[in-house]
């Protein structure tokens, strides 16, 4: 009954008949309210704690491009319920998760911000190479290299399919993406410079998670989204503090110079005897 009543009440805060906030961004606007808004955006907040217009109007003009209405749209909804629903929208889930990101970044919205790039690594991984084109192009067109909330972003979607050189070359064989790395250099340099061995990479080193119950293996970055809690597998679900724990392990390697191998330690220089 306690969550049905709550349900019930938070009909209210997303109804508008209370609200005393409006967001608007061409013919379409938003229903919200000052507290919410400010406690989630220290833009928003400055804004209505300040001598500025919008502190007397209660109206806000966002002058943001068109295409972020859904990200907008996702913001307000955080503000009312601490999340979004991607299914409620069109446009696909990574696309979408990138686009609240860099309206997170801009109005300041901290936890959106981790909440929606947190969502967007994760589901960049599992897009196909067309798919990941269209996001990488929207990313690029839309940020720079002067913010470092663009600057995370670009390093995701490149690191997607850079940081794995089976996927990098499946990605290349793609026309549609071969065709977009001639039109934009950045992302053709980024992808140059983001792989495993690449000038940009920060830490070239291989994780290997490996369950001794179900046998389990995952080699790659450590902060893949399938290994990101190591106390489980992500196969059997046995934690470390079953019975199992000493056989859930994980090591570090190096990534082999001469391959797309790798070590379980730094290799040795080679001795010759003459």
């Amino acid at each position: 009954m306690s969550f049905e009543n709550y349900v019930r009440d938070l009909a209210y805060v997303k109804s508008g008949t209370f609200s005393d906030l409006v967001l608007e961004l061409g013919e379409k606007s938003w229903q919200t309210h000052r507290v919410l808004a400010a406690c989630h955006s220290e833009c928003f907040r400055k804004a209505l704690t300040s001598e500025f217009k919008e502190s007397h109007t209660g109206s806000i003009s966002l002058h943001d491009d068109p295409v972020y209405l859904n990200a907008i749209d996702c913001m307000v909804s955080y503000f009312h319920q601490a999340e979004y629903n991607c299914s409620d929208y069109t446009i696909p889930e990574s696309l979408l998760h990138a686009q609240v990101a860099i309206i997170a970044d801009k109005y300041i919205c901290g936890s959106l911000y981790d909440l929606a790039r947190t969502s967007f690594l994760k589901t960049i991984q599992e897009v196909d190479s067309r798919s990941w084109g269209v996001v990488a192009a929207f990313i690029y067109d839309y940020t720079t290299t002067a913010v470092a909330g663009h600057i995370e972003l670009r390093d995701i979607v490149v690191g997607a399919v850079a940081g794995s050189h089976s996927v990098l070359q499946k990605t290349l064989k793609d026309s549609s993406i071969t065709e977009l790395l001639r039109s934009n250099a950045d992302i053709a340099t980024d992808l140059l410079l983001g792989g495993r061995h690449g000038s940009r990479a920060k830490d070239v080193s291989e994780h290997h998670f490996v369950c001794g119950y179900c046998y389990y293996s995952h080699s790659g970055s450590c902060m893949c989204p399938k290994i990101m809690n190591r106390n489980v597998c992500p196969s059997c679900g046995r934690r470390e503090e079953d019975l199992y724990r000493q056989k859930l392990i994980i090591h570090s390697a190096v990534s082999c110079p001469d391959c797309d191998g790798f070590h379980g330690t730094q290799a040795p220089e080679p001795e010759f005897d003459f």
